[in-house]
């Protein structure tokens, strides 16, 4: 069982689609990759394909704002079982619980053998929708997050602080928990803040390798209150946010605004462009390849696009001595400003972005 944050554009993608209003699809072909899609009549959205996997991927999907801490509890002692009963029977059916969070979602996920199916739904369903938030296990969390925080790298340091320059409050919340409220999430608001925010409107079931009826059955047997829960939209604005610390090293993040995915075109451009702009080398001492990467020489760098639902950034990010920080930034931005691909360009990133949707898959 894992807890980590990381962005996962295919399930995004899923939830982007059930915000809006789907009929029922025509079913498909046992063994089909179509996407089936069903909008239940709580406005819970089911979404599935199945292309006869051999494990089946499931996935409840909250629309939530920044939420560390409740990613954190992820698979703590729910209404019907503990944590060590969740993290035994779970691994003797030789699966996986993960909780994925980002600024927009939170995702609770199992993969299991099709013939342990029914034991993964039963411990996805307690894990996602039966959480008590017992005292003394939200106090365990405290020295977990305390280190989650301690071991940030500069460079995801320097994002967060582009997001709070550039979005002020919705996507610019941090990912992760502030200091000064680390330990401070009682029982009693964790349990109001899931009840309000996780609600029917606001979730989506996905799955891979897994019957669309059945699926659909299973996300009809979720206990979740209905109701939109609260919106916050955020706008771009410019703007600059720096922290001063200790060391030699500095990080540095540049973003521009972007699309969303509700642009999905668009967005897919994006995504495209950011590896085609380089993500840094592929391995230990190699070169940057990468059209914008190639202009920032002596430093760790790489570019960026994050994608939300109705709004975006792209830009890079540079980290490495202090001394010569400022001129990489000043060169990436006259290369950020200038910058054109080629068609080869293009091909290359068109095919490290498939193989980096393989590796999240």
């Amino acid at each position: 069982m894992a807890s980590v944050t990381s962005k996962t554009p295919m399930l995004r993608a899923a939830a982007v689609r059930g915000y809006a209003a789907h009929a029922q699809a025509a079913a498909a072909s046992r063994g089909s990759a179509e996407v089936q899609t069903t909008t239940l009549p709580n406005k819970l959205t089911v979404a599935s394909a199945e292309p006869n996997a051999a494990v089946s991927r499931i996935s409840i999907v909250f629309r939530l704002g920044a939420a560390h801490v409740l990613r954190a509890a992820g698979g703590l002692s729910t209404k019907t079982a503990t944590a060590f009963g969740i993290t035994r029977n779970i691994q003797q059916a030789g699966g996986t619980l993960t909780t994925l969070a980002d600024r927009e979602l939170v995702s609770y996920s199992v993969a299991v053998t099709k013939d342990q199916l029914e034991v993964g739904l039963k411990y996805l369903e307690a894990t996602a929708t039966g959480q008590v938030f017992k005292p003394w296990e939200l106090a365990e969390l405290t020295p977990i997050i305390r280190n989650e925080l301690a071991r940030l790298p500069i460079e995801v340091q320097a994002v967060e602080l582009l997001h709070k320059a550039g979005f002020r409050d919705g996507l610019g919340n941090s990912v992760f928990c502030p200091d000064y409220l680390v330990g401070k999430h009682s029982s009693e608001s964790m349990q109001h803040y899931f009840a309000t925010n996780c609600t029917t409107n606001r979730a989506a079931v996905a799955g891979v390798g897994v019957d669309h009826q059945l699926l659909v059955g299973f996300a009809q047997s979720l206990a979740l209150e209905s109701g939109a829960g609260g919106e916050n939209k955020s706008t771009f604005n410019t703007g600059e946010v720096r922290r001063e610390g200790g060391g030699s090293r500095a990080a540095v993040a540049v973003g521009a605004q972007a699309v969303g995915w509700n642009s999905l075109k668009e967005a897919m451009a994006f995504w495209v462009l950011q590896f085609a702009a380089g993500v840094g080398p592929a391995t230990k001492r190699a070169a940057n390849n990468g059209v914008l990467t190639k202009a920032l020489s002596g430093v760790n760098c790489s570019s960026l696009f994050n994608g939300y639902t109705d709004n975006g950034m792209f830009g890079f990010v540079v980290s490495g001595d202090a001394k010569s920080a400022g001129k990489a930034v000043e060169a990436g931005v006259k290369a950020l400003k200038s910058l054109s691909v080629t068609d080869a360009d293009v091909s290359r990133g068109k095919a490290l972005a498939v193989g980096a949707v393989v590796d999240i898959t």
